[in-house]
């Protein structure tokens, strides 16, 4: 009798250890009140309309239950301009309901990390995307084109309405970014990690669009003091040669770079001195230090300017997400009928 007991003891407490994995499966698809099958958490076909995900709002500082479609609505009006062609903001679309789906599997597999607050995903853009619902999103355009702009991103949502991408059958990472600098890196180049989809592919048609080029300049004293702060043993001993080394990716961004007795990463000096882009030179005159600096972004995936220029081109939707995403298969989430 006391084994019995003791049993029941263990299954009520484990039932109560672990709420967040049972509740999290059934907030994805609380419409269908039943638990995922083993194997990949997103597939094909696998999910009726509507559904709902969990967000962490870091406006409200609140967990929010918001239908998926919506959602991907409210990423759209914060990630792209809504003056963009209707094939591009399609593009974005996919892209994004991609990337969010990516974030459900991480989630299903216990990868909660702590800025979402036990949620799937969040609304903060240096962690997940962007996200602006969007009657808020159409008060900050031209109010002369607020209502087409707005009928436009439903547009592009509601036409594209359950495609995502797929790469050997799974939700395809699909980072995108403001512009490149001619063309897209290597995802490895940047955070270390091979995805196949994820290439240096051309994106020209970036070239010569406006923001394409930027500087930014600093006194020699501040230029020394920040690269101090992150490396305290620095030497510089002759600040006309000060930069050397410099080996750059497939993608044109600079991978190493020596300054002084200290070799840094492309990234590293990117977010030290809050460059657009690691696609940059270093110029010295006058005792101040510049940087000249092509695109804007980490210049993985899609860039959203690229995009656009290819669809008022002509081109259609799948086939930009096909050029800048490699091998990919486009997909719906939801069931047929």
């Amino acid at each position: 009798m006391r084994k019995i007991i003791a049993v029941f003891i263990i299954i009520v407490l484990t039932i109560f250890a672990v709420p967040m994995t049972i509740s999290s499966v059934f907030r994805l698809t609380e419409n269908k009140a039943e638990p995922i099958a083993d194997g990949d958490a997103i597939t094909a076909g696998s999910f009726s309309q509507p559904f709902s995900i969990s967000v962490w709002n870091t406006e409200t500082n609140k967990v929010e239950n918001i239908e998926f479609e919506e959602y991907i609505t409210g990423v759209l009006a914060g990630e792209m301009p809504p003056t963009y062609s209707i094939e591009a903001l399609k593009a974005q679309a996919v892209a994004a309901r991609s990337f969010i789906l990516s974030k459900a599997e991480d989630y299903f597999s216990g990868k909660i990390p702590e800025q979402h607050h036990g949620a799937m995903i969040c609304t903060d853009p240096g962690h997940c995307k962007a996200w602006n619902k969007l009657s808020s999103a159409k008060k900050t355009w031209d109010i002369r084109y607020a209502n087409d702009y707005e009928n436009k991103i439903k547009s592009a949502v509601s036409l594209t309405s359950g495609e995502y991408m797929t790469y050997d059958n799974k939700v395809v990472k699909a980072y995108f970014y403001a512009m490149s600098s001619g063309r897209t890196e290597n995802v490895k180049d940047v955070w270390g990690v091979a995805l196949p989809y994820l290439k240096s592919v051309s994106s020209r048609e970036d070239i010569g669009s406006d923001g394409f080029e930027s500087m930014f300049t600093i006194e020699k004293d501040a230029f020394i003091q920040r690269l101090k702060a992150q490396r305290p043993n620095i030497e510089i001993s002759d600040i006309y040669s000060m930069v050397s080394g410099i080996k750059r990716t497939e993608g044109g961004g600079v991978d190493k770079i020596k300054i002084g007795n200290e070799e840094f990463s492309g990234t590293e000096i990117r977010k030290i001195f809050d460059l657009r882009s690691t696609n940059f030179d270093v110029e010295y005159k006058n005792n101040k230090v510049t940087f000249r600096v092509k695109g804007y972004g980490h210049g993985v995936g899609m860039s959203q300017n690229g995009a656009n220029v290819l669809a008022e081109s002509g081109m259609k939707y799948d086939e930009i997400l096909k050029h800048y995403y490699s091998g990919v298969s486009i997909v719906n989430l939801y069931k047929k009928g």
